[in-house]
């Protein structure tokens, strides 16, 4: 009689185990979707396998970035293209030559005092200061590496022009 009790008891636990769990994939099957905005608007639906290819730009906040609103929303941010030729304007005093080194071209240095800052990432690598030429040419070997370098150029302490260039 006591088997026969517990049979049945667990008999019972299975089947209230199996509704709640028919109730709890009812309430899920909803959220397998992910809708994405665009402008306030409905962009698109996403099935759950096709959301976890996008999913890492929520948190790493790629220029192509989605944004979470609430559970099943994310709004979606297009990146802007921006060029080399938009972001960035030649110095007409500080530029690289057609051989790759940096040329220094200044006018008036005998009666003005300039001095110019080299940083490299954060970092200053090269401080001339009372420059005494109109045109100074510094081989590309003097730098560590090749890419883009900032400059401050100041004029009688004044800061004249902040910049940077490709070397």
């Amino acid at each position: 009689m006591k088997v026969l009790f517990v049979l049945f008891t667990l008999l019972f636990w299975e089947q209230t185990a199996l509704a709640q769990k028919k109730v709890s994939s009812k309430r899920n099957s909803g959220s397998q979707t992910q809708k994405i905005l665009l402008d306030n608007k409905l962009y698109k639906e996403l099935g759950q396998k096709d959301y976890q290819k996008f999913k890492d730009s929520i948190f790493k906040f790629t220029k192509d970035s989605l944004s979470r609103i609430n559970k099943n929303t994310v709004v979606y941010f297009i990146a802007k293209p921006e060029t080399l030729a938009e972001t960035w304007i030649p110095s007409q005093f500080v530029y690289t030559n057609h051989l790759g080194n940096l040329v220094i071209n200044l006018n008036n240095t005998q009666h003005k005092r300039y001095s110019l800052l080299i940083y490299s990432g954060m970092k200053l690598m090269l401080n001339l200061t009372n420059i005494q030429e109109d045109k100074i040419i510094l081989d590309k070997s003097n730098f560590y590496h090749s890419g883009w370098y900032q400059f401050e150029l100041y004029c009688d302490g004044i800061l004249l022009e902040k910049n940077k260039f490709l070397l």
